[in-house]
């Protein structure tokens, strides 16, 4: 094939109409007492890139929000909202007109089933230090491309619920990812679940969950992985971490900004130890950080965000103090591929287009 015809199949490619859909990822049946995670430790973040290489999109963004949030008296509010409303259903009903007791289907169905177990999970997670994690991102492809359905999200579950990609088209969802905002708030979710229940755009995990979200890609995985650079891990793997230890504040990267990209990210052809991760349970602060995925043209970023440069410092000591000094560079709360959604949503063309040279 000429140049000449390579040069008009690009153009007909890029020319190609694409979708822009934003999503976020939440609880498929909205129980918000659930706290889901992917089954395999140190493997999601792995699967997921994995995932965005092999439906190459024309770019995607995923973001991962979290922030403590103290919920206990929200979710002691909650099982004794669900004791109650058992309660409610296990009680003879007598018809005004009739006299006689009423079939109570409620017995059969699965709130009632459920109930018990629920509020056992409750008294589980209350006791733990609870987190509000947040799952949003944009996707854009052409238009047959299904790849959004793809992510593996639908594996991160527990026994009440599990997680699914909810898609959008409201183009105000991209003020929500450039401004890195979240709902921290879920006390309405966690009140009205007995009422109406209403579909969480944020979730409840613990520190255990959390790092099943939030993590550098590790183990076999890595050897499909090819659209970020790897590094050679510095971690000194002479020294552990105790249980009960805190990571050292600070680390031996440097931190240019509130907003930093992983140059490289250090190459681990094998899972850490649980030891090794133990730091990991201490990631969420309470102020709103960011674990970020930009994918674009092949290629896969991880982005790290927090609300002030001193944050971002301990954000990153802590991460360091697991894998290893980090490589990091400034990056800009906009990935340079948002300059062309004017061109892809027909705001402005090309100059070749308006007749210009």
């Amino acid at each position: 094939m000429s140049r000449t015809a390579v040069g008009v199949d690009s153009k007909k490619e890029k020319d190609k109409p694409k979708r822009i859909r934003f999503f976020n990822v939440s609880l498929r049946n909205g129980v918000v007492a659930s706290t889901p995670s992917y089954p395999e430790e140190q493997a999601f973040i792995g699967r997921l890139i994995h995932t965005l290489e092999s439906s190459n999109p024309e770019f995607a963004w995923v973001q991962f929000l979290f922030v403590q949030r103290s919920l206990a008296r929200d979710l002691t509010r909650l099982k004794n909202s669900l004791r109650a409303a058992k309660k409610e259903i296990e009680q003879p009903k007598v018809g005004i007109i009739t006299g006689e007791e009423s079939e109570r289907r409620e017995l059969g169905g699965d709130f009632y089933a459920r109930a018990e177990a629920r509020i056992k999970k409750i008294d589980d997670v209350v006791t733990r230090p609870t987190i509000a994690l947040a799952v949003q991102g944009m996707w854009v492809c052409d238009q047959k491309s299904r790849g959004l359905k793809d992510l593996p999200f639908d594996h991160c579950s527990d026994e009440h619920d599990s997680l699914a990609v909810f898609e959008y088209r409201d183009p105000r969802m991209l003020l929500e990812l450039v401004d890195r905002r979240m709902v921290v708030d879920l006390s309405r979710y966690l009140q009205g679940f007995t009422r109406s229940r209403l579909e969480p755009p944020s979730f409840i995990v613990t520190p255990t969950e959390l790092q099943s979200f939030v993590h550098l890609p590790a183990g076999e995985v890595i050897k499909s992985l090819h659209s970020f650079e790897s590094g050679t891990s510095m971690r000194n793997y002479d020294q552990g971490t105790t249980d009960n230890q805190k990571p050292k504040e600070g680390g031996g990267a440097p931190v240019p900004s509130r907003l930093v990209r992983l140059v490289a990210v250090p190459e681990m052809a094998a899972a850490l130890e649980d030891k090794s991760v133990q730091p990991l349970e201490h990631l969420a602060s309470p102020s709103v950080r960011t674990f970020e995925l930009v994918y674009c043209r092949g290629k896969t970023d991880i982005v790290l965000s927090a609300e002030t440069v001193e944050e971002m410092g301990l954000y990153i000591g802590l991460l360091s103090s697991v894998y290893g000094d980090l490589k990091l560079e400034e990056a800009g709360a906009r990935p340079a591929f948002l300059r062309q959604l004017p061109r892809i949503v027909g705001l402005t063309r090309d100059k070749r287009d308006r007749g210009g040279k």
